[in-house]
């Protein structure tokens, strides 16, 4: 009898562990499908599908005044039921100098010295320079834990500056893994390509 009781709280422990495990793998990450896209934040339906991204949020938006640096921040999330259980964020700072004063090649100095700034912070990670989009550009791949992929990519084009970041991991039943980086270094190009080209 005593050993009958130890098998069935066994059993049930297990049970319980790999139910939990289960729920944990087949749960799909995400929520509502968000708000309406400002104008500098909208991607492509088809971008939106390879990132697996459809909820948008406006984390930041830019100042209504006339002149000034005008800084947003858009973030692309996942729908929950629609966009897979993998684990997904699409985001980007738009840096636009392009009203910063009345002078246009102080504007055009301020981006380039915005954007040497940020490529500075790429010294010891992983980074190569981007051909084909805007006037400058370059891929970063951050030092991550070893179960999420993430891809930064900075990319400036005239005035305008903008800092995208790719992350996410596939989920495993007993542990995530990351993704491969050829996948995120794909996003984070095709994002550049659409922003820069406006």
């Amino acid at each position: 009898m005593v050993v009958g009781l130890a098998v069935g709280a066994v059993v049930l422990i297990v049970g319980g562990v790999f139910g939990k495990l289960y729920l944990d793998y087949s749960d799909e990450p995400g929520g509502g499908p968000g708000e309406q896209p400002v104008a500098q934040c909208e991607l492509s339906a088809e971008l939106r599908a390879q990132a697996r991204v459809s909820s948008f949020r406006l984390i930041q938006a830019p100042h209504e005044s006339a002149k000034g640096l005008k800084q947003s921040h858009c973030a692309w999330e996942q729908t929950k039921g629609k966009d897979g259980r993998d684990p997904r964020t699409l985001s980007f700072l738009v840096y636009d100098f392009s009203k910063f004063s009345d002078k246009q090649d102080r504007n055009l100095e301020q981006a380039k010295s915005n954007y040497s700034g940020f490529t500075g912070y790429a010294a010891g990670q992983q980074a190569k320079p981007v051909q084909g989009v805007g006037d400058e550009a370059i891929i970063v791949i951050p030092s991550s834990p070893a179960d999420l992929t993430e891809v930064n990519l900075l990319a400036r084009k005239g005035a305008v500056v903008w800092n995208i970041r790719y992350s996410g991991r596939d989920k495993g039943f007993f542990s995530d893994s990351e993704f491969p980086i050829e996948d995120a270094e794909a996003v984070v190009r095709k994002t550049a390509e659409e922003l820069t080209k406006r």
